[in-house]
């Protein structure tokens, strides 16, 4: 794990509006369609009728449902099925919001800049009496694997805190006692970061209906 840091830029700064909390969160995993569309089209650069919104879980659990705004970005991908045939698919982009949760400052900053934190995740998966001990082994491992990879840059004026996270990249916000998670899957990676701001402002601007 690499903790960087950044200035930042002037044209990247998102605060925090007085009336945002968590409630506005709940809302959007409870109801992706309350995020207008014609913005997430606006901040991908499509038309608004390529956005597509899927809900990959429905648990009461907010904090396991993650939310995709998709679009076809005009190529195709090749798969090969078991019997080893290769097919055509339409290849998409997205943009995503996951991992809601309450979660203190501390906390939060612990996650990206403390190399303890890594070690106490896998001390608890290999620890914990109800999974089985050689799932908790190859979890730990890939945990630890990709603890090697990980990049994050704090970034400046975006939130209370936000981290830009290499190479999966993904933004993620603390605001208000709350953390968030925002996914990206462009073509252009070079424009990840910048889409995942905008889409963090159209969060906090968004009212609860």
């Amino acid at each position: 794990m690499i903790f960087l840091i950044s200035c930042g830029s002037k044209s990247e700064s998102v605060k925090i509006p007085a009336g945002f909390n968590s409630k506005n969160l709940v809302e959007i995993m409870k109801n992706p369609q309350s995020i207008s569309k014609e913005k997430i089209a606006e901040i991908a650069g499509v038309d608004t009728e390529k956005i597509k919104i899927y809900n990959e879980n429905f648990s009461t659990d907010v904090s396991k449902r993650t939310i995709l705004f998709s679009w076809s970005n005009g190529e195709q991908k090749s798969i090969k099925t078991k019997d080893g045939k290769e097919l055509k698919l339409d290849a998409y982009c997205s943009l995503g919001i996951g991992l809601v949760k309450k979660i203190s400052k501390e906390d939060f900053q612990q996650q990206f800049e403390s190399k303890a934190f890594i070690q106490n995740e896998i001390n608890q998966i290999t620890n914990d009496e109800n999974t089985d001990a050689d799932l908790a082994i190859a979890e730990a491992k890939n945990i630890a694997e990709n603890a090697k990879n990980q990049q994050f840059e704090k970034l400046e004026n975006i939130a209370e805190i936000a981290y830009w996270e290499t190479p999966v990249n993904a933004l993620h916000i603390f605001a208000k006692g709350t953390s968030f998670t925002i996914t990206t899957n462009l073509t252009d990676e070079n424009s990840s970061k910048e889409k995942a701001i905008d889409l963090v402002q159209l969060i906090f601007n968004n009212p609860i209906s």
